[in-house]
């Protein structure tokens, strides 16, 4: 390119001009060049624009815009004529077609044009170089982050073991093996995990033994009140039975005319008395039933509430299991590259950028390669890639 780069610049689609007459406030038209490479101003219509360069849009706008007139009401309610003047009109670019950048930055995509504008803006709008969008401005100092990140992952890791432990004992697993030692965590931190997970085991396996033992013990005695007023029932129904039958048998005298009246009375009262003590026991006998049947369904809940609820904790921990394990995963990937690129770079071996630009020219797309203080065009295209000799598999693992 020349040494501006807009220069000799072609307008195209995308870019958007401003025309504006002096003299005639009222006509300021931003004007977005369209597919078709053409604008459309007031007086004059469609003006094709594309593949014009700045000063040849200008000219042609100038010459179809030239001498025509131009209709202003004032606020009084007056129309003036103003005769356009080629020296009156003012042409300039409002907003040029972005750019963009691709490849090893932190932050690819579309960025506005500005004259001026070199590589090293736009690389430096995009957050820098950034191999597989991965830092690479001070691997040394990254890795003590990374190992940091690591090592905490790994504690997470054995956390979530221990719980998982602790859990699938809880909802009933049998032979349950104890999590493996064979993690990059201390034996003290993971002994540490396994006493607390324990001893949490214990406490929760206590606490709902006690609340099994006192709802068993609760059962246990309404099944003895049951037991004695059964026995209670029965002799309620034999006594009453007899009174009964002493009741019929006195009212049989008495329609013979043999007995008293208040004979017949006396043993009217005590046949109703043995039915409503009979009464009260049946009523008894169902409350201590149904007090029993309750203490049965809290025992039966208190069992399967407590599987339920340790399933649910087991859910989670595994899929927390899943997160660390991808983060750990993530964090391993970081480590290897950071040790092959500290080695790399301790060899005199850094990563240096190429850069290649995708521009429109007259002849078509034409591709170059740049450094850092090539000027840009709208409508550029800034591939960077990164130089390295790490291993494919270090990058793609």
């Amino acid at each position: 390119m020349a040494t501006s780069a807009v220069a000799d610049y072609k307008l195209q689609a995308g870019d958007t001009l401003e025309v504006s007459i002096t003299g005639i406030p009222e006509f300021r038209q931003r004007a977005p060049i369209g597919v078709e490479g053409e604008i459309a101003l007031p007086l004059v219509g469609q003006i094709t624009v594309r593949g014009l360069t700045v000063s040849e849009a200008r000219a042609k706008i100038t010459q179809d815009l030239s001498n025509k007139r131009y209709q202003q009401r004032t606020p009084d309610g007056r129309e003036i004529i103003h005769l356009i003047l080629p020296d009156a009109i003012i042409v300039t670019v409002a907003d040029y077609r972005p750019i963009y950048v691709n490849g090893d930055v932190a932050r690819p995509g579309e960025q506005p044009f500005r004259l001026g504008m070199r590589v090293r803006h736009a690389l430096a709008v995009a957050g820098g170089f950034d191999l597989m969008r991965f830092r690479v401005a001070n691997p040394f100092l990254q890795s003590s982050d990374f190992r940091s990140e690591y090592e905490a992952l790994w504690i997470e890791f054995a956390r979530e073991q221990a719980r998982i432990w602790r859990l699938r004992n809880e909802v009933g697993e049998r032979g349950v093996e104890y999590p493996s030692r064979n993690m990059a965590v201390s034996p003290e931190v993971h002994e540490r995990f396994m006493k607390a997970e324990t001893e949490h085991l214990k406490a929760r396996t206590a606490d709902r033994e006690k609340d099994k033992a006192l709802l068993q013990e609760a059962i246990k005695k309404t099944s003895v009140q049951l037991n004695v007023v059964a026995e209670k029932r029965k002799k309620d129904e034999e006594g009453n039975q007899a009174d009964m039958a002493e009741f019929e048998k006195v009212r049989e005298l008495y329609q013979r005319g043999i007995t008293a009246s208040q004979r017949l009375s006396e043993t009217r009262r005590a046949a109703l008395l043995s039915s409503d003590q009979l009464l009260q026991t049946i009523v008894e006998t169902s409350n201590i039933e149904r007090q029993r049947g309750e203490y049965v369904r809290q025992l039966e809940k208190l069992e399967n509430q407590s599987r339920i609820d340790a399933w649910r904790e087991l859910q989670d921990a595994n899929l927390r299991l899943g997160q660390i394990t991808a983060r750990l995963q993530s964090a391993t990937e970081k480590l290897t590259y950071t040790g092959l690129l500290q080695s790399q770079l301790a060899r005199g071996k850094g990563g240096r950028p190429e850069i290649a630009v995708h521009r429109s020219g007259e002849n078509g797309p034409e591709l170059l390669k740049a450094n850092e203080d090539l000027e840009l065009a709208p409508g550029d295209v800034v591939d960077v890639k990164l130089e390295t000799e790490l291993p494919v598999e270090a990058l793609t693992r």
